[in-house]
């Protein structure tokens, strides 16, 4: 039995890609912790494994077109916290039960780098999203223009780490994109210029569970009208007017519509038509295998979970990764992209409709369906998470002895 602990940001699409990893590992016989937001602790406990819990003081983005200044604002409330709160509480919890491997998200890369050098062991890099390298890298794609928050940031690392004795240039290591060890929760044909990416990247195709138990039911119209699933995820769902929009665009009773518009937005009363749902939150999978088409942000769980049954993409954008995201899937043929501001109903329908049509839509999003699946998902990644972890047995090991030596 070895131990695995996990840091990753507090948001449910950075949170839930890691659980099925989590229950796969506790399943081959090993310990796994995550340090996570109270909010997930129950989500970690049901696979199996331990949660350090903190209460995280981040805010949500908002609503409206966010840029990336607006996120690097997010990026330096979670830099303090994690200095403040999560290092020492981590510290802490540790102290007489160090893991032997750290796993650990772009977003909470201080406080796994450091946590893993006070204690001597490896670090690896979760990307639940398109992973960085050399040849590509998201951060700057997001942070594109940003400037003040990011230099915030720098200026407080490297305060931190000249208060540690360290160099000033150690800030760079420390916030490096990516590692020598990488999974990546996606396919490599989704991943931009996934063909520069080596071996230390393993992509895995996604996270998701082959069954879920407990996640309800739900029945599709009897009159077999095509169905339309619409989300905004968990993040960027305070958009009243875009759900106004949905409903205004599939009025006509030509769609069976659901929607899922996120805790506390739920409009008064029920909705003016039968064939419309509103729900604050739903099971995908539920859905997901009656739908001809889904409508979300670029959250990249909602986009996976999507293709791997077999549906494709309308994505609307209100965030630079959304827009990197977006322009992804517009590439390979998995559907459409249209911007969140101004979205006319009638445009939304129109390319709904021209999606659901297009036999090579189709193919593309089937094709995107076989390589997710040929990439061996969470069990994969469990086992290849398993080999660093025998990898590190092995160096600890004196020189000339085999692990089937140890005592």
């Amino acid at each position: 039995m070895k131990h695995v602990a996990i840091f990753m940001f507090p948001g449910y699409g950075h949170v839930n890609p890691t659980l099925e990893l989590s229950r796969f590992l506790v399943g081959l016989g090993h310990r796994v912790t995550h340090v996570v937001d109270e909010r997930y602790a129950a989500d970690v406990l049901a696979v199996g494994a331990e949660a350090v819990v903190y209460a995280s003081r981040r805010t949500r983005l908002g609503d409206g077109a966010v840029t990336g200044e607006d996120i690097g604002a997010l990026g330096l409330t979670f830099l303090r916290e994690s200095m403040e709160v999560i290092l020492p509480r981590t510290l802490e919890a540790f102290r007489d039960d160090v893991p032997d491997l750290v796993l650990h998200d772009l977003e909470s890369f201080f406080t796994a780098r450091s946590a893993a050098r006070a204690w001597g062991r490896p670090t690896a890099q979760l990307f639940p999203y398109v992973a960085s390298n050399e040849h590509f890298s998201l951060a700057q794609e997001v942070f594109d223009g940003a400037t003040e928050n990011v230099q915030r940031c720098i200026d407080l690392l490297t305060a931190h780490l000249t208060a540690q004795g360290e160099e000033p240039d150690a800030v760079w290591s420390l916030m490096a994109n990516f590692s020598e060890r990488n999974l990546v929760l996606l396919p490599r044909e989704f991943q931009p210029r996934g063909e520069t990416f080596d071996d230390r990247f393993t992509f895995v195709g996604h996270s998701l569970a082959s069954d879920r138990p407990d996640t309800g039911s739900w029945t599709p119209p009897a009159d077999g009208r095509p169905v339309v699933l619409i989300t905004l995820g968990t993040e960027v769902n305070d958009h009243p007017d875009f759900f106004r929009t949905c409903g205004t665009a599939f009025a006509d009773a030509g769609w069976h519509v659901v929607m899922t518009v996120g805790p506390g937005n739920l409009p008064a009363g029920p909705p003016p038509v039968e064939h419309v749902e509103v729900h604050e939150w739903i099971a995908f999978r539920t859905v997901l295998p009656h739908a001809s088409a889904v409508v979300c942000h670029a959250g990249m769980s909602t986009m996976l979970e999507a293709l791997y049954f077999d549906t494709p993409l309308v994505v609307v954008t209100w965030t630079p990764e959304d827009r990197v995201n977006g322009a992804r899937t517009e590439a390979l043929g998995l559907g459409r992209t249209l911007p969140g501001e101004g979205l006319e109903p009638a445009r939304l329908r129109t390319v709904v409709e021209e999606i659901t049509a297009d036999p090579h839509v189709r193919r593309q999003v089937t094709r995107m369906r076989t390589a997710l699946l040929a990439a061996g998902g969470p069990a994969r990644g469990a086992l290849v998470i398993e080999g660093w972890l025998d990898q590190h047995a092995a160096d600890l090991l004196p020189a000339g002895v085999a692990e089937g030596d140890r005592r």
